[in-house]
Order: structure tokens, then sequence, then C-alpha cells
């Protein structure tokens, strides 16, 4: 896309987060990388709900301003930070989808082994460590996942999500906000009831045909351990993320 199209993109998007209320007033932030040396990005101090193409800035990989009315996002390291390491990331979306969030706040992690389709286009999820927003350390916390999944929770702050395409990249987090809606609903019936080991593989197995890579396979998990795996679960001791409301105590 030439850069009009993409800041044309990027107002909708917003507008998209805006009405299905994943960020309230000014929060949230969007970017799309338009070569290896810019990015063009939304700036701070305003609704994405009423974005105008004008009002987006430009920015190099370290954070300064190179072009733009407005002051850019405050939190820009963070997507930065994915860009230097993810070639094949040419956009990024972070908002506080409500469900999710919730998910974020209590320290729950999100659970595998439960519907098709989040296993299918987001895999495993992890939950990264709190950090005070802005900083540096805080585009750090993703580290330890940003190479093998393409959709993380942010600890008490929200989610963010990144790909090869802006559209693309919302979805990830419309889907994962969608499920965290259904798992709340399903907290309200009864326990859930979750995939066996074989029909896990199934869904796995499927995801890896329609390209999607999975750390999962990478580790070597047996059918078993697909929805209660270690793969992202190193940060869960120092942050107090543990599952409760959905454990999978069959595992």
């Amino acid at each position: 896309m030439r850069e009009d199209q993409l800041r044309e993109e990027i107002c909708e998007i917003g507008r998209r987060m805006y009405q299905r209320q994943f960020c309230a007033a000014n929060e949230g932030n969007i970017s799309v990388r338009l070569d290896r040396e810019r990015v063009l990005c939304t700036p701070t101090l305003h609704c994405k709900g009423f974005l105008k193409p004008d009002d987006l800035c430009l920015v190099d990989l370290d954070g300064n301003q190179l072009a733009g009315q407005n002051q850019r996002t405050s939190e820009i390291l963070l997507h930065l930070q994915i860009y230097k390491n993810r070639e094949d990331v040419d956009s990024v979306v972070h908002c506080h989808p409500p469900h999710a969030t919730a998910f974020a706040i209590t320290g729950e992690p999100i659970p595998s082994g439960l519907l098709p389709e989040p296993e299918i286009f987001l895999g495993e999820v992890p939950t990264a460590p709190y950090v005070l927003p802005g900083t540096l350390a805080f585009a750090e916390s993703i580290m330890p996942f940003v190479l093998r999944t393409n959709v993380i929770v942010l600890a008490n702050h929200g989610v963010v999500s990144y790909g090869m395409g802006l559209e693309r990249s919302y979805w990830l987090t419309e889907i994962l906000d969608a499920y965290c809606r259904v798992l709340i609903n399903t907290r309200a019936l009864a326990p859930p009831r979750y995939f066996s080991g074989e029909q896990m593989r199934e869904l796995v197995d499927l995801r890896q045909r329609w390209g999607f890579r999975d750390p999962r396979v990478e580790f070597g998990c047996a059918n078993d351990d697909l929805a209660n795996h270690p793969v992202f679960r190193s940060t869960w001791a120092e942050t107090g993320i543990a599952p409760r409301a959905f454990r999978n105590d069959a595992r």
C-alpha cells in the first residue's frame, strides 16, 4: 500500500477499536512499518475513533519523531521492540479489550484446549509481566515471547497483537477478546470441558497446515501436554500468573 492508503487504514482500524470498546477516550495505539527505517503511528492524546490521516506521526526505529503535527504515542517503544525483533511483522495494535484485560488484571492465563478457532488462529497466548507503560523496560517485557507468538496479554494492562497486514493484526485481538468473553460466560454456567490430547493434536496439525508456526510443535509437546504445557510459563512464578478459574486438572 501507498502511505496515504496506510494512513486511511490506521484510521479505520482505530474506528473499529473504539466501536468495539477496545479503547476508551485516548487509549490504545496503532503502527505500521513503512520501510526498514520508518514507522507510521498514532499520536498521543487522540481518540482512536476519530483519527484523521493527517493526525498520524512518523518515527524512526529509535522512536525519534520525523514528521507529524502531533506528538507520537508514548508507547511507541513497545511497537519498535517488535519491529526490531520480527522482520516478518509490518503492523502492531495495542489496546485494552475488556474481556481479555479482565484476564490480564486477575493474573488468569488464557487457557488452551476449549475452542477450535483460538487454537488455530492464536495458539498459546502468553502473559507478559507488568511494567510501567511507555518505558523501555515495558517494551522489553515482551522479549521472552515476541518470537514465538503474534498476540501477548500484558499483565494489568491490555493486549498487543502484531503480524503482516494491519487488519490481520487487529483480528488477533478481536479473536482473543471474543474468546475471553465466551470463557467468562462459561464460568457462569458450569466447569468447562477440555479437548482430549488427540483432539488438540488435530487442531495443532491444522494450525500448521494453514501456515501458522507453533512453539508447542518446536518443543515436541506430547498430545496430553498441548493444552497444559510450559512453553510460555517462564514468567509465571515471578508475576503471580496462575490458573484459578480455568485449571485443567485432568492433565
